[in-house]
């Protein structure tokens, strides 16, 4: 199969490219093409005609798209929106990701794929966008929603927190947030075993998560008493989300449900604590 992939120097491209070697690959980046010019996204695509689209590029600094609202609505929205259309036409599928922040947050429980939406912020205000998008093209499209990214790659909270702790002999985590951390291989793992399986009748949202949920202060604890062994987990302390100013707000709920995901293409997770320890001893 030839599958072109956007964003493949990314966190969850740079897995995607690993783990489908198996296929004929377009690696795409920023340098063969923009995506916030449409022109160019459609040559890319009549250029090399592939049986299977996969976009994880995408505009993720939360805080920035406060005040880059278009450069944000432009690689989130636009862009996905075009690739969807060309998908449509050539009766290709297409795999799209999104985020965890199309939700609120205020939900005591995990959020469902069909749950309301109502971002808090430009970031997730434009990643829904891009979904309505994709939806209102009605081709051969998967969106698969994420939730708290991570990787040995990029900027990501699994690399601030072991940096830190290599710098700081204390931490203040924020502990009233919940998620559930999801590691780039786990998503390319996962699009590996789904690509057979994908036809007409199952296209669709899902949610593409571990097993499990825990805050980032859990999270922060998890990190460093795998990685920095030294670091004394008592100097890690909790506080509320209130005393950590961020210019865009948070959910404090971000924890996805994966039953659909699981149901439909017949999948069997693990907890995220044991896809933390994969990606930190096996990649």
């Amino acid at each position: 199969m030839k599958i072109l992939i956007t964003g493949s120097t990314g966190q969850v491209g740079h897995a995607l490219l690993k783990n489908l070697s198996n296929h004929q690959i377009v690696a795409l980046t920023r340098k063969d093409f923009d995506l916030g010019k449409p022109d160019e996204i459609k040559r890319i695509i009549d250029q090399h005609l592939p049986d299977l689209i996969i976009n994880p590029a995408a505009y993720t600094n939360v805080d920035r798209a406060e005040t880059d609202k278009q450069l944000a609505y432009r690689i989130n929205c636009d862009a996905p929106k075009v690739m969807a259309q060309k998908a449509y036409e050539c009766d290709i599928p297409f795999i799209h990701f999104s985020t965890d922040y199309v939700f609120n947050g205020e939900k005591e429980f995990s959020y469902e794929e069909d749950d309301a939406n109502e971002p808090l912020g430009i970031y997730g205000k434009s990643k829904l966008a891009g979904e309505n998008a994709i939806k209102e093209v009605d081709g051969q499209f998967y969106i698969f929603r994420t939730s708290w990214v991570y990787s040995n790659i990029g900027n990501n909270f699994f690399l601030t927190i072991k940096k830190l702790s290599e710098e700081k002999d204390e931490l203040k985590i924020v502990s009233n947030q919940y998620g559930v951390p999801t590691s780039n291989y786990f998503i390319a793992q996962q699009i590996k075993k789904i690509i057979p399986f994908i036809d007409k009748s199952n296209k669709g949202i899902y949610h593409l998560v571990p097993d499990g949920s825990c805050s980032w202060y859990e999270f922060a604890k998890e990190i460093i008493g795998k990685c920095n062994p030294n670091f004394n987990l008592k100097k890690i302390s909790p506080i509320d989300s209130n005393k950590y100013k961020t210019k865009a707000k948070r959910p404090q709920n971000s924890i996805l449900s994966n039953k659909k995901v699981k149901q439909v293409f017949m999948l069997k997770f693990k907890d995220w604590k044991t896809e933390f320890e994969k990606l930190i001893y096996e990649t």
